[in-house]
């Protein structure tokens, strides 16, 4: 079958045996108007794909491709998004869905959205799992797909989308700035 109603990627299919990645096809979900195909050309490690993984975080559908620091060129874009184009590239962190209807997507806090989609282990409303960012292909909301300016190092772009956005977001929104005293714990 292959691209674009299904991607390649290297996955797990026991947590008992997480070692032992298997290069397999796997469904995309439905492409809908606001959605981004990014072909990949990279995806750095987080110690979130590791706990997934081994079990340390509990049960994960599988088989499992994890990998949510991704960098890739867009190779498809819905007729509704505004902020990518094709050649565009892009990166997606460890969100890749909510409803953006609720209240806390309306108050910039999707990653509490109930209907919150994880970049992979996480259901799609059709029941497609979501599959991360150690394949060929990824199917992103524009709403998570940001555009990675040419001039920043892949390697140094990746963790950006997982550890530089989970410690940026919260400082500029609680509004952590020039004389004010913080604290990062876990980095």
């Amino acid at each position: 079958m292959g691209y674009p109603e299904t991607a390649e990627g290297f996955m797990v299919e026991s947590q008992k045996n997480w070692q032992q990645f298997k290069k397999q096809e796997f469904k995309l979900k439905p492409f809908e108007d606001r959605d981004i195909d990014i072909a990949i050309d990279a995806c750095g490690v987080c110690g979130s794909d590791v706990h997934s993984i081994t079990g340390g975080w509990g049960e994960v559908p599988l088989p499992l491709c994890v990998g949510h620091e991704v960098i890739g060129r867009a190779i498809k874009v819905g007729k509704d998004v505004t902020t990518i184009k094709v050649g565009d590239r892009v990166g997606v962190g460890a969100q890749i869905g909510a409803d953006l209807t609720c209240d806390n997507c309306k108050a910039d806090q999707e990653n509490y959205c109930p209907n919150s989609i994880d970049t992979y282990g996480a259901p799609y409303p059709d029941g497609t799992i979501a599959q991360g960012g150690y394949s060929s292909h990824m199917r992103a909301h524009e709403y998570f797909t940001f555009k990675i300016p040419d001039n920043i190092e892949t390697s140094i772009a990746a963790p950006m989308l997982c550890a530089g956005l989970t410690t940026y977001s919260p400082l500029v929104r609680l509004g952590a700035g020039p004389g004010k005293k913080v604290a990062i714990v876990g980095m």
